[in-house]
């Protein structure tokens, strides 16, 4: 735990410099502001630990902490993709970092640690990025902010150092508690998960002003404008959180009261490759923490594949090697926001048709991933869902992946959630149409593809449609590499990259046809145990298979045959143990062959 006289002092110190810099340039920002608190004293999460980590009888899978650590919000300031796009943001906008480092730690900024803006400043307790504190020290806004300021990290902090929570029974020898129930709500979320440039506006396709903070991230509006949003439907934490059945302790003292079907605090979201990455960056701490970080890894495969589902139609009966033929593949998002959302200039999902052949051999007939590029395959074209951020150059708007200079969606074909309300900041780009007819917004996406038999196809084989997933491309590594003049944290990104599977995209849903025989069945991976709909193939059923089998491993540079390097997120994977042992192989090969 830090001392009051240090941190209040560098509280202090600091507050001119981040007020007279980077603070400058985000606008009136709300919130609590390094120099707010005379002592901005934030408790260590490993002092939390003591009492609510260390599992229940051997039990792991639940409590807080346990949860929390392996988790990209328990390592959002140890994230290698984050620092590495902290450098080139510094260097196209000086100063901008402070901003960067205050969602990544809200309670380093507070401290008055996010100046320097590079996070040379941060301590330990800084390092655990959305640590404890940052939510259960964090209160409510007053006014028209009320209960919480929406967007950018603008928590409101006090000196009260009492921890908020909903229950009212709470008893600890370590703490006061304070009963905030609102922490339940998507608006909690709603402070961090909505991120916006407030010193750059949005400008429209004619390059005019729009007046509108650039958004960056519009997770929170997007749930907001579906129907998830409206009252009584899921909110973030339905999802996120996944809930213990049965009445549980939250701390493992003895005399810990019991909750009907307390939260996780597992935060599960879609960075598989994310989580894997900090693995590798932080090997030390992935040992000592490897039951979270492969029930993080666990708890993301499982997420991605009740988000979405998969149908495939159409395929006939008879395979006719090297003739033409027509397939329709849907996919289906079921979450409450945008799919995929969140960080835009890497995620991205797309439809791929593979031929399995009597013998196992795989041949992709669209959508093929090729490792060794990190290129879809073009021809023939198929739907990607994502986003695509770029700048006014004058006459056009270009894309590029200099996000704090970024003025301009170029692109966003990302499926919209059900019930979806689109605004100037979320309205999907034309590309691929979303229009239900009615004014409103479809939740899917269905696209007809015209293919070719492979010419030996022979016996009875097998037609996979899939849906690919990546959190991490190629082409953003080696930008952030190329682009840094400061420092090593693009070589050091590029290092991890290589070393954990150069981000093969996973295969979050399939549905699949057998050929050669009067009847075909179809199967998707849907949600937990869900049940698929019926394909309207001919003669074909479809059944739903629940959560992503395996124990938290990486996404391997294998997997299918062809070279597609595309992994199962099915498929069994390694512990998280022999994982970092597999990285740090990796990593130190990688350095010898940089010193070659």
């Amino acid at each position: 735990m830090r001392s009051p006289a240090r941190s209040g002092l560098l509280a202090i110190l600091l507050v001119l410099a981040a007020e007279a810099g980077a603070l400058a340039n985000t606008g009136s920002l709300k919130g609590t502001k390094p120099g707010d608190l005379a002592f901005p004293d934030f408790t260590d999460a490993d002092t939390c630990a003591s009492c609510h980590g260390g599992g229940i009888n051997g039990d792991t899978s639940f409590l807080p902490s346990d949860t929390w650590s392996g988790t990209m919000m328990a390592n959002a300031a140890r994230d290698p993709v984050f620092f590495a796009a902290l450098a080139v943001a510094n260097q196209d906008k000086p100063g901008v970092g402070t901003y960067c480092l205050r969602c990544h730690s809200p309670t380093a900024f507070v401290s008055g640690h996010a100046t320097p803006p590079d996070g040379s400043a941060f301590d330990d307790i800084d390092r655990q990025g959305i640590g404890c504190e940052t939510c259960h020290r964090a209160t409510q806004s007053t006014g028209v902010d009320a209960p919480y300021i929406l967007s950018d990290a603008q928590l409101v902090f006090t000196e009260d150092t009492g921890k908020h929570g909903p229950y009212e029974d709470t008893q600890s020898p370590a703490h006061t508690s304070v009963v905030e129930q609102s922490m339940a709500s998507a608006n909690f979320c709603g402070q961090c998960h909505q991120v916006t440039n407030p010193d750059v506006h949005l400008r429209d396709a004619m390059g005019k002003d729009t007046g509108l903070e650039f958004p960056l991230d519009t997770t929170y509006e997007e749930w907001q404008s579906s129907d998830f949003g409206k009252s009584g439907q899921k909110t973030c934490q339905d999802c996120h959180m996944p809930k213990k059945a049965g009445m549980q302790p939250v701390t493992k003292l003895f005399d810990s009261p019991l909750h009907a079907d307390p939260r996780e605090h597992g935060f599960v979201g879609g960075n598989h490759w994310g989580i894997q990455a900090v693995m590798a960056a932080n090997p030390d701490r992935a040992t000592a923490n490897a039951a979270s970080f492969a029930q993080a890894l666990q708890g993301t495969l499982d997420n991605l594949a009740a988000g979405v589902k998969l149908t495939l139609s159409g395929a006939p009966k008879l395979v006719t090697p090297g003739g033409a033929f027509q397939v329709k593949v849907k996919v289906e998002n079921l979450t409450g926001h945008k799919f995929p959302t969140g960080y835009a200039e890497t995620r991205r999902a797309w439809i791929g048709v593979t031929f399995v052949g009597a013998d196992k051999k795989e041949t992709p007939l669209a959508g093929g991933y090729d490792l060794a590029t990190g290129k879809i395959q073009a021809i023939p074209a198929v739907h990607v869902y994502k986003a695509e951020h770029g700048s006014w150059d004058g006459s056009k708007g270009v894309a590029e992946s200099h996000l704090a200079l970024h003025d301009m969606i170029i692109s966003d074909t990302r499926i919209p959630p059900a019930g979806f309300k689109a605004s100037k900041t979320t309205t999907p780009t034309s590309e691929i149409d979303f229009s239900d007819g009615n004014g409103g917004y479809k939740s899917s996406d269905e696209v007809t593809l015209d293919l070719t038999w492979p010419a030996d196809a022979a016996g009875q084989v097998t037609l996979s449609a899939r849906l690919y997933y990546q959190s991490m491309t190629r082409e953003y590594v080696e930008f952030l590499k190329s682009a840094n003049t400061t420092n090593t944290k693009g070589d050091d990104l590029a290092t991890v990259f290589q070393a954990t599977g150069e981000g093969a995209p996973l295969v979050i849903a399939r549905a699949e046809a057998t050929l050669g025989q009067a009847m075909t069945t179809s199967t998707g991976v849907g949600g937990a145990g869900g049940s698929g709909a019926a394909s309207s193939g001919s003669g074909a059923t479809s059944t739903g298979v629940g959560g992503a089998g395996g124990t938290g491993g990486a996404a391997s540079s294998g997997g299918a045959s062809s070279g597609c390097g595309c992994s199962d997120a099915g498929a069994p994977a390694s512990a998280a143990g022999a994982m970092v042992g597999m990285m740090v192989l990796a990593m130190a090969g990688a350095r010898r062959r940089k010193r070659a």
